[in-house]
């Protein structure tokens, strides 16, 4: 059975001289989509569906390195991994089991 992880990067951008990080922000999301990951975008966050922690780190190291590169003085990145393996669910169908209960 192949993993199916989903995972959690949230960016914090500091010492830019603005309240607004959509600009450092998107810089992140095209370094995640760059490497081919598949993503969703939310308000808060974006999440990933990956195969391995690797791939995981890999982006968050990825989209971390875009904001400073961007310019960003700091950088707060917090990643949370949700690695199930007894039965590998991807975003879509996470999302689904939900609604279906609603």
């Amino acid at each position: 059975m192949k993993p199916v992880i989903t995972a959690e990067l949230e960016i914090v951008v500091l010492g830019t001289g603005s309240t607004s990080m959509s600009s450092h922000i998107s810089e992140a999301v095209k370094a995640v989509e760059k490497l081919g990951v598949k993503y969703q975008l939310t308000p808060m966050g974006t999440v990933m569906e990956v195969s391995s922690i690797d791939e995981a780190f890999n982006a968050m190291r990825a989209a971390h390195e875009a904001v400073i590169k961007k310019g960003a003085k700091r950088v707060v990145t917090h990643l949370t991994i949700d690695d199930r393996r007894d039965a590998p669910k991807g975003m879509d169908e996470k999302i689904e089991s939900v609604k279906s209960k609603i």
